[in-house]
């Protein structure tokens, strides 16, 4: 089950440095996604580390401003969403939905929702179920192998078959490109 926590409400990421950064992977809302990957064994990672920066602004040494970093790690193969980090200056723009579809549709992820969930993400994958290009979907419990479509709701998903966020339940949350 997916529990609420809190996150500090204001973040300053700083500045990243390119060679730190991994592969490029586009641009989102002006701002552009790379992706390191570590723990490679012959062309598998084991996690990946999201910095999405904002060329426009840059320090004295031409480093550009970090606006996001997604932290995800596979499990099964799925990758879980262990954090995700907003320099208080891009919070509000949809940058989240955003950078989870790039990455869903360029690099075929099927992204997992994490264990621990904030009330803004839990919006997030509301919204993302929302989005015409992306399948959202839930399982009772890893075990589980029947799968359930959800609904979204004001500010988080629903399901018919079982409650998503019951303090009792183990229920997981996937979405994945559609098509």
């Amino acid at each position: 089950m997916p529990e609420p926590i809190d996150m500090p409400k204001r973040n300053n990421l700083g500045y990243a440095e390119d060679e730190f950064l991994g592969e490029y992977v586009g641009m989102r809302a002006g701002l552009e996604v790379w992706v390191d990957e570590e723990g490679k064994v012959p062309g598998h990672a084991r996690a990946l580390f999201v910095t999405v920066v904002d060329r426009s602004l840059v320090d004295k040494d031409g480093m550009p401003r970090v606006a996001m970093q997604i932290d995800l790690s596979l499990q099964g193969k799925a990758w879980h969403v262990d954090i995700v980090r907003t320099d208080s200056r891009y919070k509000g723009r949809n940058l989240a939905v955003r950078v989870y579809v790039l990455l869903m549709k360029k690099r075929r992820l099927q992204m997992k929702a994490g264990t621990a969930q904030s009330i803004g993400g839990r919006k997030i994958w509301n919204r993302l179920n929302k989005h015409p290009d992306i399948l959202v979907y839930a399982r009772k419990s890893r075990r589980s192998s029947n799968i359930s479509l959800v609904k979204s709701g004001r500010y988080q998903l629903s399901c018919e078959s079982f409650d998503l966020y019951d303090d009792n339940a183990a229920a997981e949350i996937f979405a994945t490109a559609a098509g």
